[in-house]
């Protein structure tokens, strides 16, 4: 045992060093982007521990298991383990370790590519279960069937927990053409039922436009990735090229996604003020400023339940600033910032680090957005939104409808 004892010694030794190691942190309200650089010290760190009591009594632990377990103990796993049972202790399901393999695919994914089912989650707080807030568009995930509410319980037959979000991530992501089960609770109805799916390349087309009654632009934005505002740009162009009279944003189903896309495309629709701030526990402030570009047609956000975090900046600064109009239902209320701290190994922490708030100073999480327009729909047709014809959307037929009017027609 000599030599596996004096390798766990020399990963515990590392321990305090690797949670000071940061070196690096990247701004996110679910997903993320870099923002700036810091060096805390491991003085800091230790004046919060006490690492030689740490390192005994995991070395004690350890000689344990290493004579009396009956199974085999993987030294590797409960390490990784360790660190993100340590993170799980702030009681926070945004904040989360994130080894090296699961924070590779973490990166893919907000590069709007990756290998996967296509779907995005969340954690249920009310459970600890994996909530589907809406499949992509287009996925293997959507062609098979899954739905906006549907909640994750077993994947290829293990049982999986929010608390447990990444290795669910990392057991859907796969090769292209391989097969995962998923094991769905389907809340609507209260169902449980298996759903096979083959992984697949997921190219996220996030941006989709329109135009609608002769003469009003639609724009649906599925979520905030670093091809969004891209995407945006290129479909509001060649909309008000059209000189469509007005404008449907459609956020509905939006989980979110990287703060400063969200911040460029909402400056683009805004008066000159502010889009959003953030305060962090100390009560520091930091504003987003938009400059003088605005819209110049009638505008209408759609919104709902699943309408999540970055969805909600955009749609907080259009109704504060009164440019536009919010119709649906009242939103998700996930107000909360995520730095990413990577670590020297290529694993990495995500911890949640600010609030924040609309324009007004109004708090969105837990709270969500109510819009001035409350519609209803169905939640069957709400599931399916994306498979329904604009006649059968019965919240964009109404801001059809007062689209006409805000437009004189």
């Amino acid at each position: 045992m000599g030599r596996k004892a004096n390798y766990f010694l020399g990963l515990l030794s590392g321990i305090a060093l690797m949670i000071v190691a940061w070196v690096a942190f990247m701004s996110f309200d679910g997903v993320g982007t870099p923002v700036r650089t810091i060096a805390p010290t491991a003085a800091a760190a230790s004046a919060e521990l006490d690492e030689t009591d740490i390192m005994q009594k995991l070395n004690h632990i350890h000689q344990i298991l290493e004579a009396n377990f009956i199974g085999d103990f993987d030294l590797e796993i409960a390490i990784e383990m360790m660190f993100a049972g340590f993170v799980y202790g702030a009681g926070d399901p945004y904040t989360v370790y994130m080894d090296e393999a699961t924070f590779a695919s973490f990166r893919e994914e907000t590069e709007g590519s990756f290998i996967g089912i296509g779907v995005s989650i969340t954690v249920d707080a009310a459970d600890n279960r994996i909530l589907i807030i809406s499949p992509f568009e287009g996925s293997p995930a959507f062609e098979a069937g899954i739905l906006p509410g549907d909640k994750i319980i077993r994947i290829n037959g293990y049982e999986v927990f929010g608390d447990g979000i990444n290795e669910a991530i990392r057991m859907m992501r796969g090769e292209a053409g391989t097969e995962v089960v998923v094991t769905i609770y389907r809340q609507s109805n209260g169902t449980t039922f298996d759903v096979p799916i083959i992984r697949d390349v997921i190219e996220v087309e996030t941006v989709r436009s329109d135009i609608l009654a002769g003469n009003i632009g639609y724009i649906r934005i599925s979520q905030f990735d670093r091809v969004t505002y891209e995407q945006f740009v290129g479909a509001y162009e060649r909309l008000l090229e059209q000189n469509v009279q007005g404008l449907i944003l459609d956020l509905r189903n939006n989980p979110g996604g990287l703060l400063d896309v969200v911040n460029n495309i909402t400056n683009m629709l805004v008066p000159e003020g502010i889009i959003t701030y953030t305060e962090d526990a100390r009560g520091r402030r930091i504003y987003v400023p938009s400059d003088e570009r605005q819209i110049e047609i009638p505008l209408i956000v759609l919104v709902n339940g699943n309408s999540a975090s970055a969805s909600e900046v955009l749609s907080g600064a259009v109704l504060d600033t009164g440019v536009g109009e919010l119709l649906g239902t009242t939103t998700f209320g996930k107000g909360l910032v995520q730095n990413i701290f990577p670590l020297r190994d290529g694993s990495a922490v995500k911890v949640t680090v600010q609030r924040y708030f609309t324009p007004s100073g109004r708090s969105i999480h837990g709270e969500g957005i109510t819009p001035n327009h409350y519609v209803e729909m169905d939640v069957e047709l709400t599931n399916n939104l994306m498979r329904l014809s604009p006649e059968e959307d019965v919240q964009l037929q109404e801001a059809i409808n007062i689209m006409n009017v805000m437009i004189g027609q």
